[in-house]
């Protein structure tokens, strides 16, 4: 995340060692590590049905803050990123047409084989192998130095799943947020409609980064996932303290892809209108 701030924010390689991690900010990382584990070990699927599933992640999101469940979300998004490279690094050694694979008949797709080409297959491969947990993600990012090895362990990890966990229809998606307002309705939904002030102080674990209250006005706001740009959860906007902010200019691309996204709009207002249509009817 260091490195895609700097990239984003236009600075130099130099610039980008320049960014050392603050306590705060290691901290944060750690939280969302963390939780992340949890969130794997909640939707296992030797462990869990589908419904219970939905349910688990649901009692997990409801239980954190809106920016602790970017901070999770951004988390999930880099370790997607890292076996996504990793899938079209391996593309062809996985590949049903592969002649390693020839002794096998057609169909089915041969033991070992893995279809890496069609969106939606690959998509939840990504996920049902994210899901493995951070042993796997920290074997392929520091055990595995040879490519064989690489190719070997994947093709024994590599899993599909569709809960799904994503910002369109998943749980972190505007439909999902709109059941959950309509059936477990909070007081955090509550301070967000009377724009309950929540401006940054300074910072601290337990309080909104600077990034956040940047967005939202200096007032609270419950909305997450699918309203936010990726974008901005590539970098990691919600890792950041103000003061690395401003050092790198990460305070301005922040109001740049917010207001590229949204201009002078208020996504909340979405859920406003959605909620007012529900009374009419």
């Amino acid at each position: 995340m260091r490195v895609n701030l700097a990239k984003s924010a236009g600075n130099n390689h130099g610039d980008q060692q320049k960014i050392r991690p603050s306590r705060t900010e290691m901290m944060r990382l750690t939280r969302a590590a963390y939780r992340f584990q949890l969130l794997c070990q909640l939707t296992s699927p030797e462990r869990t049905l589908r419904s219970s599933t939905e349910e688990n992640l649901q009692a997990l999101l409801n239980i954190i803050e809106p920016w602790e469940i970017e901070e999770l979300f951004a988390f999930y998004q880099l370790v997607l990123d890292v076996y996504d490279k990793v899938f079209t690094d391996i593309y062809w050694d996985l590949h049903p047409d592969n002649p390693k694979f020839d002794d096998q008949g057609r169909p089915p797709t041969p033991d070992g084989a893995f279809d890496l080409d069609t969106g939606f297959v690959r998509d939840n491969f990504l996920e049902g192998t994210a899901i493995r947990g951070l042993t796997l993600l920290h074997t392929v990012l520091f055990q595995i130095k040879e490519h064989e090895h690489l190719v070997s362990t994947m093709q024994k990890r590599i899993q599909s799943s569709y809960i799904p966990i994503n910002s369109m229809v998943g749980i972190f998606g505007e439909t999902q947020q709109i059941i959950r307002r309509q059936e477990q309705p909070s007081e955090r939904d509550q301070m967000e409609a009377d724009r309950v002030p929540l401006v940054f102080v300074r910072d601290e674990l337990d309080r909104p980064p600077r990034a956040w209250t940047m967005i939202w006005g200096d007032t609270y706001s419950n909305v997450y996932g699918s309203h936010i740009p990726d974008e901005m959860r590539g970098w990691g906007y919600v890792f950041w303290d103000e003061a690395t902010l401003e050092r790198t200019g990460g305070a301005e691309l922040l109001r740049h892809q917010w207001e590229e996204c949204w201009g002078d709009y208020d996504p909340r207002e979405d859920f406003v209108r959605f909620e007012e249509d529900s009374l009419d009817e």
